[in-house]
């Protein structure tokens, strides 16, 4: 159940404060591609020092950067001009680190797109172009080239349209704006024969999942559990020459991963996630003048009902505490008899409590709602019930 502190005052508006709430209602089948990965497949991270030109008059200043002019002047230099970096007025310039993600597999003359960000004291990069800059991987290699216009994109503004917060100028992208000029070799079959699938979430539950459902699909033992972040698939020696087909299938093969009970709160927004698997166990908390009660599981059963419950449910005005297994008698209920087995509502530890049906998921976030609580309060709310020991799950603040 969740009591709430006369929420009458704010009435049944539906929308959240707490932000979006999403509940899995059911187990799904997924494919082992979007579980994992093989091992071998990835990105490799590629940046370069660069200059960005064509700026009016927001560049660098060569008292703060004096690493600009000298590389305006090498520049130059390549070019057969010989300038020293005092002679340099770099007002126009401004230094910058360029980055991309170079994925998998591609070829010489794919495109990437880079990201563009200041390294001195150049106030926007606006209206800038980036000069052709060398893209190294961690081993000192070049692996793309890039240059282009810069462009800074625009920041939603709160009211959710277009336009309505500013850019930060002093980073930018430049899209397509990399050429690859050297591919990174992808290495999947291990020396004895195997692939390894990378597991994206390690789960000891999920690995055993993928390994069984390889080994069913495929009618032969050839996938083992690693551990809880690992499965190897032993390759059979008719697709060693035609691996691409069989890893395919491997990919598509379906799983049931089974799902964490886990809330999930951002701190910044408010949003709050929650498992279908979550379950709160009888606890009461106080906050500030705030009394809470839960003691129900929130899950599917419960969301089945929680339209009809909401639709039949007494006006706030007349709800009366509903018993608690363990207790002797409801709260306002003198004289009425209750049924063995159940008990009294404890008392409300501070200010005025009013209490509610079923707790489902959806209820509890409408009860939020209403008590029109900050992301502060719901973060110190959730945590005060996962130290009580009655958050069966895993809390995790964002």
């Amino acid at each position: 159940m969740v009591g709430f502190n006369d929420s009458r005052k704010a009435g049944w508006a539906l929308a959240l404060v707490v932000g979006v709430l999403l509940v899995a209602t059911a187990a799904h089948a997924a494919r082992i591609k979007d579980l994992a990965q093989v091992d071998g497949v990835r990105d490799n991270q590629l940046i370069g020092f660069g200059l960005v030109g064509g700026l009016a008059g927001t560049g660098d200043d060569p008292k703060n950067a004096p690493y600009t002019a000298e590389a305006i002047a090498n520049m130059l230099a390549s070019f057969g001009f010989h300038f020293e970096a005092g002679q340099l007025k770099v007002k126009n310039f401004a230094a910058v680190m360029v980055n991309a993600d170079l994925p998998p597999y591609l070829s010489n003359g794919d495109r990437l797109d880079v990201t563009v960000s200041s390294v001195g004291s150049a106030k926007s990069l606006e209206g800038g172009f980036l000069y052709q800059t060398l893209l190294s991987g961690a081993d000192g290699q070049v692996y793309a080239v890039a240059q282009g216009p810069i462009s800074l994109g625009s920041v939603v503004g709160a009211g959710g349209g277009a336009g309505g917060g500013k850019a930060h100028m002093t980073t930018g992208r430049v899209p397509q704006g990399a050429t690859v000029e050297r591919s990174v070799p992808s290495t999947v079959v291990k020396p004895d024969g195997s692939l390894l699938l990378n597991l994206r979430h390690p789960d000891f539950s999920t690995a055993t999942a993928v390994a069984e459902a390889v080994n069913t699909a495929l009618g032969v033992q050839l996938a083992r559990a690693v551990d809880a972040g690992q499965v190897e698939v032993r390759i059979p020696l008719d697709q060693l020459t035609n691996i691409v087909p069989f890893i395919a299938l491997i990919e598509g093969i379906e799983v049931d991963p089974g799902t964490v009970a886990r809330v999930v709160i951002n701190q910044r927004t408010g949003t709050v996630v929650l498992g279908h698997d979550v379950e709160i166990l009888p606890v009461a908390v106080t906050h500030g003048t705030l009394t809470l009660t839960f003691g129900e599981k929130l899950g599917p059963p419960a969301m089945v009902e929680v339209a009809e419950e909401l639709a039949e449910e007494p006006p706030l005005t007349e709800l009366q505490p509903l018993p608690i297994p363990g207790e002797e008698a409801p709260l306002g209920t003198e004289g009425e008899s209750t049924p063995a087995g159940t008990g009294t509502q404890a008392a409300p530890l501070a200010g005025e409590s009013l209490m509610l049906g079923r707790t489902t998921a959806e209820q509890v976030a409408l009860g939020l709602s209403e008590m029109q609580l900050s992301a502060t309060d719901i973060v110190a709310i959730f945590e005060a019930i996962d130290a009580a020991g009655a958050l069966v799950g895993k809390l995790e603040v964002i």
